[in-house]
Order: C-alpha cells, then structure tokens, then sequence
C-alpha cells in the first residue's frame, strides 16, 4: 500500500485524554503500553525511556508512543506537566501498529505552533462535554495533531533515537508499586481489593495508596477501574463481541453496572461508543 493510500486508510479512535502535574520525584515504571499514546509537554523537563531508546523532553515537545512499546518515564523537574492522549490506530496491516514507521512519523518533535498547544486544550476540554458531536470533535482535533506531527517529523533537526540507556533504580523507585501494577496490567479481569493489593507488597493500605498516587497520579482503584475501561474501549472499537461479553472480560458481570461506568468515563454508552466510531 502506498503511503497515500495508507493515509487514506488509517482510522484513529480517540480513548482518553488528561492533563498530569507531578513533581521530581514522579517515576512511571517501565509497562507495555496497551494503546497508542500522544504527550506534549507543558511545563518542566523529564526523560521518557521507549523501548529501552532515551528521548530528553522539555516544554513544547511533542512524544509519539506507539502501541505494545515499553515506557519508563523519569521527571527531572518539578511541576512537570503535560497532556496525553490514548488512543487506537485502525489500519488493514497484520501483526503490529507500524502505520508511523511507514510514514516516517517521529517519535519526537518540538512545537512552535501556539494553534497545535490549542488542540490539545480543547481535547482535554471537549472530553467531558455532553454534546453529541463530542467525538467527532476528539477526533477531529487528534488528527490535526497527527497531521502536525507527521508535517514536522525530520522537519530541522528533530531529536531522533540516543542510543539505548536503561534508567536505573534508585530513591526515587519504589518496586511494591511496580509490583502492583504488574499484577494489574495482567489481572485486569480480577475485581482486585486495596487490601489484597497491600498484601501483596506488605505494606498498609493508607501507605501503598500514598506511593501509587505519587508515581501514578492515580489511587489504585482508579487506576484500575480506567485500566478496564480503556481495554473495553479497544475491545468495543475492534471488534464486534457483544457488550455483555466485553464486560465480562474486564471483570464486570453486570451489563447494567458496566454501561454506567463506560459512560461515566467516556461520557456515552458502549453502544454510542461503538456507533460514533463507526459512523
């Protein structure tokens, strides 16, 4: 397929986006990645490890993550702030998500364009309107987003891959908070209590929910109620398995319960969800 008519076919279905501030001490242990993922970077400076290839971000820069890769961030500042976007790229290729390879889409690239630091407001803005359009304008905005970052990929002096370096552990690690989010990211079917996480690392409740919102930005529970709803997301928008079946993977049996959290989260129905990604 050439890459006009790959252009032509990509299909981007926006899951999730939100604004993030955490301080120096911010670390996010190295996790395959389940979607693809957009961040620019607002304020402060932070090292972003992506399949073992060190990228050194700052305000304005823009990072490509591409689905199933592994990512260690590391904040060097404080405040570090920046908005990310997950989201899933449809396309009539086999195996892997390699759409930005083809099109030579960096993984890094620096924004001069006050109008492109607008489209990302607007995503995190739009996200918890109650329009019907809503998702037409996610859309919207993170294809201009895409089009950008394809636009200026090898565009100057863009920052390409330094070698591989591995950030290694220290103060600022703690592993009873990667542990958890091993046994998440692979039980995320299971109904998992704060109680049995804690267990697990040996530690309280009020102390394990303290470390997880310090690298994560998130208490476990949450973290975990938004990992199963992104994974029902991909599910909804890949496939044609029946929602009742979609809940169930993700651990949640009751139709009813599972369509009111979707909704919560998305702010439509799985059934919307589905129609407004297809429509």
């Amino acid at each position: 397929m050439s890459d006009q008519g790959l252009l032509q076919a990509i299909r981007l279905n926006f899951l999730y986006a939100e604004k993030y501030v955490f301080p120096k001490t911010w670390s996010y242990y190295e996790t395959a990645i389940p979607y693809s993922m957009i961040r620019f970077i607002q304020k402060g400076k932070a090292t972003f490890v992506i399949d073992e290839t060190a990228y050194q971000l700052e305000e304005n820069d823009i990072v490509y993550i591409p689905q199933g890769s592994k990512l260690v961030c590391e904040a060097q500042t404080d405040d570090f702030t920046f908005i990310s976007i997950r989201f899933t790229a449809a396309v009539p290729l086999r195996d892997r998500e390699v759409w930005s390879e083809i099109l030579g889409f960096d993984t890094k690239v620096s924004c001069d364009d006050p109008q492109v630091n607008d489209y990302f407001q607007c995503i995190v803005k739009e996200k918890n309107a109650a329009s019907k359009g809503k998702y037409f304008w996610l859309r919207g905005y993170l294809e201009l987003i895409v089009g950008y970052m394809i636009d200026r990929s090898g565009a100057g002096q863009p920052e390409r891959a330094q070698k591989p370096i591995t950030v290694k552990a220290d103060n600022k690690h703690d592993n009873r908070v990667q542990i958890v989010l091993d046994y998440m990211m692979n039980n995320f079917s299971k109904n998992i209590s704060i109680e049995e996480m804690s267990a697990m690392v040996h530690i309280s409740s009020s102390s394990l929910r303290r470390l997880f919102k310090l690298h994560t930005g998130k208490s476990p529970s949450e973290f975990l109620t938004e990992l199963k709803m992104v994974v029902a997301a991909r599910k909804i928008l890949e496939t044609d398995e029946r929602i009742s079946d979609i809940a169930y993977h993700v651990g949640i049996e009751d139709p009813n319960y599972f369509s009111r959290m979707f909704k919560k989260h998305f702010g439509v129905t799985p059934f919307a969800y589905r129609q407004l990604a297809r429509d």
